[in-house]
């Protein structure tokens, strides 16, 4: 089970529509390059960093690097968990 403090920070980074839609299409997509992220979203690779770090330091997703390219995935087991507890 998650530790208050851990869940408030999930539930935080989740509270941005921006992160909330960024964490859908990971969800629906599975693994996706930032570029691709930021089309889908309609915004800057500028913005799409300072969202990115804001999931990651929380949890939410994971980031890897292969060259110059960026690609995250949802950590669909955090976000069950999140929900789960909520509920019992």
């Amino acid at each position: 089970m998650l530790e208050n403090e851990e869940q408030a920070k999930i539930f935080d980074a989740l509270s941005d529509p921006i992160r909330l839609r960024f964490v859908r299409e990971l969800v629906r997509g599975g693994e996706l390059s930032g570029t691709a992220i930021a089309d889908r979203l309609g915004i800057s690779l500028a913005l799409l960093c300072h969202h990115s770090r804001i999931l990651v330091e929380a949890g939410v997703i994971t980031k890897r690097k292969m060259a110059q390219t960026a690609y995250f995935r949802a950590n669909r087991k955090l976000l069950t968990e999140s929900m789960k507890s909520l509920l019992s």
